[in-house]
């Protein structure tokens, strides 16, 4: 099937269940008449309806995510147009709109940031379980004055369950194929009418997806919470959130490697199934694990009269230390983290045109790590210092009825500090400061009722870091920090008595000096350097359909032109190729094409409702390397899921089948180049994958 009827394929089922809706009775209207709801989010720092903030969000519910099986950010990426949510051993790379980053050392932060109730997570943090969530907001493009923190390409924000008054219980318990079992619950225990607390818990098991017994899971979560509210003025929200896992590493397998010929198929695995990880009789073998993670976060709001104070707290450690195979290499990868972060701010507004909010943000990290493979160390950070603070505002004018001004700014001030040891025993020091002043300005007009367009030009930075080898006259080791400016127009609007929901937005990013990692054929380490110029542009069109009251039908399709313009390797950095030009490549995990389906029908039966719903996603070719090396494209391909779930007529329990990834597809994650020639390692995605599931809400 041509890659032009294989997307039309996908238009023509109609869905986006990255748009989070549900129906509501609309008043004023006729009897059975239906509407999509009002969905509240908070990607601005304040509280406000999805269809009035000025950016492509996209917002998922709880009962969504665990409709649609997710239970951790991984299994979001089918939700979320023009993204991707891939692992890399403990880590998750996020990449929003072709932005992201394999850069996967303790000296460098991703471009792209995750937070859970606005704590910063690192990137081996991103990979826990999740459950008792409320929400999953998404936010494309750079983030820079709000977020700061190297938010440069996006922010995929969390929020859980708060306690309650009521003594609610909710639970979960998920049984398939691969041994999975997966039970989760949560409870809420209000002591009075000011304080109450909140337990939930999360255990999933299931045998490696791949023939070792590789990439298995034996994952634990405990979150405990409080929330005291002596009166209308103060809120107080405390959390604590702890996971462990005990599962086996996922294995890199090879691709395009044929036999050691490297002449065949480029893009075959070594064997017909691609989860085959066996290379001899002694290797490689599923790998242990130790991994523990401890988060903690506050949120104090205090309403003032005239503002409203918010100060948010949070502490991160984390402990890993990962065996893997990198094909039949022992490998081992470790990280640890301590992390302390701090934001206070103020927001409200002043007369009736202002609205503003203005803030100061601090944090500080340590954190270390060693990555061997094959006995080679090929990356030793003893110490790793990131620290650094902002003062950031927001305001917007209201200069009629219908037209909105906003414009906001940042600065930032961020230290890197680090020292270690190459491979031949040369230590290595540095200690690189970034200081930068980021600004927005917007514009918002109503130009019906239900339909506001936007234009917004935001900038934002990602601080550079260090090389792990001693700098020299003629090799510096410290880099540049990397910057974009993001140009977004686009209209949010509701037509058909509120049925039909359409959201567009057309953009454009000029990004300088982005960050990228190679292996340094002369120092025998993971090498960073900067690509001068890279050009990205696109569409992304959201739509939403509540055709019936038991039909629901929608559409998200992202186009994206990922480019480097200007990408010339460095003379002095050996990355063992004689093509050293990459101007005009496509930019790594950024898919020129990708389109969200799904369709789903409510059948009334015997005072209960029998929920259909099939879904799929389609993503055109896309490579895995900035080098476009041999074995790490990824074809276009389809990813389709169902599920059939029962409701009574009271709501309080449901029993469901579900299947994912029907057609069974092989999907590249975090890519690298072989080991001994022309063809890729790569992680791979899950296979097919079918259960039962039953839910209880009390």
């Amino acid at each position: 099937m041509s890659r032009s009827r294989m997307l039309a394929a996908a238009v023509a089922l109609l869905s986006n269940t990255g748009i989070a809706a549900a129906l509501d009775e609309a008043p004023g209207a006729g009897e059975g008449a239906v509407r999509l709801e009002e969905v509240v989010v908070t990607a601005e720092k304040r509280s406000e309806n999805l269809q009035r903030t000025p950016a492509a969000i996209t917002a998922i519910p709880g009962d969504a995510l665990v409709a649609a099986g997710v239970a951790d950010i991984r299994a979001a990426q089918n939700l979320v147009p023009s993204v991707r949510f891939q692992a890399e051993n403990a880590s998750t790379e996020i990449y929003i709109r072709g932005i992201g980053s394999t850069l996967d050392l303790p000296n460098i932060e991703p471009p792209t940031v995750m937070n859970f109730n606005g704590a910063y997570i690192p990137r081996e943090g991103t990979s826990v379980g999740l459950f008792d969530v409320a929400r999953i907001e998404v936010l494309p493009g750079t983030q820079g004055t709000l977020y700061g923190r190297a938010a440069l390409g996006g922010a995929v924000n969390v929020e859980f369950n708060r306690p309650g008054p009521d003594w609610d219980t909710s639970a979960l318990v998920e049984a398939g194929n691969y041994s999975l079992f997966r039970v989760s619950a949560a409870q809420n225990l209000p002591v009075d009418e000011t304080l109450s607390f909140r337990l939930a818990g999360d255990y999933i098991s299931h045998d490696g997806y791949q023939t070792t017994g590789a990439d298995s899971k034996d994952d634990y979560a405990l979150r405990a919470s409080g929330l005291f509210e002596p009166n209308d003025d103060v809120s107080l929200y405390v959390w604590a959130h702890g996971a462990r896992k005990d599962g086996r590493s996922p294995n890199l397998v090879r691709r395009g490697y044929n036999d050691g010929t490297f002449d065949g198929n480029p893009n075959a695995f070594n064997t017909d199934d691609p989860w085959n990880d066996v290379i001899t009789e002694d290797a490689p073998d599923a790998g242990t694990q130790d991994y523990e993670n401890l988060v903690i976060g506050a949120q104090l709001d205090w309403d003032l009269g005239a503002a409203t104070l918010t100060y948010i707290p949070s502490y991160f450690y984390l402990d890993w230390a990962g065996n893997y195979w990198l094909e039949d290499r022992a490998s081992f990868l470790s990280a640890h983290y301590n992390q302390v972060t701090h934001e206070l701010r103020l927001a409200g507004e002043a007369g009736e045109r202002w609205e503003w909010l203005a803030g100061v943000y601090a944090y500080r990290v340590t954190n270390d790590g060693l990555f061997v493979a094959g006995g080679f160390p090929l990356a030793d950070i003893d110490h790793n210092r990131l620290e650094g603070y902002a003062g950031f505002g927001q305001a917007t004018y209201s200069v009629s009825e219908r037209t909105r001004l906003s414009f906001g700014g940042r600065y930032s001030s961020d230290e890197r500090e680090g020292q270690g040891t190459t491979a031949f025993g040369q230590a290595y020091t540095a200690s690189p400061e970034y200081d930068r002043f980021d600004w927005k300005l917007g514009i918002e007009w109503d130009a019906a009722d239900g339909a506001m367009l936007y234009a917004t030009i935001q900038t934002g930075y990602q601080p550079g870091t260090y090389n792990l080898y001693p700098a020299t006259e003629t090799l510096d080791n410290v880099l540049d920090e990397a910057t974009l400016t993001a140009y977004t127009a686009g209209i949010k609007s509701r037509w058909l008595d509120g049925r039909l929901q359409l959201n567009d937005e057309v953009f454009y990013y000029d990004y300088r000096d982005l960050l990228v990692q190679s292996f340094n054929f002369n120092t025998a380490i993971l090498t960073q350097f900067n690509a001068q110029q890279t050009e990205i542009y696109g569409n992304q069109l959201d739509l939403l359909f509540q055709a019936t009251e038991a039909d629901r039908l929608g559409l998200s399709v992202g186009y994206l032109h990922a480019r480097y313009e200007e990408f010339m390797v460095p003379p002095e950095i050996n990355i063992g190729s004689e093509n050293r030009d990459f101007s005009g490549y496509q930019l790594q995990y950024a898919p020129d094409w990708t389109a969200s389906a799904s369709w789903q029908h409510d059948f009334r039966l015997g005072g209960g409702m029998l929920r259909a719903r099939v879904e799929t996603r389609y993503e055109s070719s896309f490579w895995g390397t900035f080098a476009h090396d041999r074995g790490t494209q990824q074809q276009d391909y389809f990813k389709s899921g169902a599920a059939l779930t029962w409701y009574p007529a009271d709501g309080r329990w449901s029993l469901g089948a579900w299947i994912r990834n029907v057609e069974n597809v092989a999907v590249l994650a975090a890519t690298t180049t072989g080991q001994e020639g022309p063809y890729a390692d790569a992680f791979i995605e899950a296979p097919r994958t079918y259960g039962l599931r039953f839910t209880l809400d009390l």
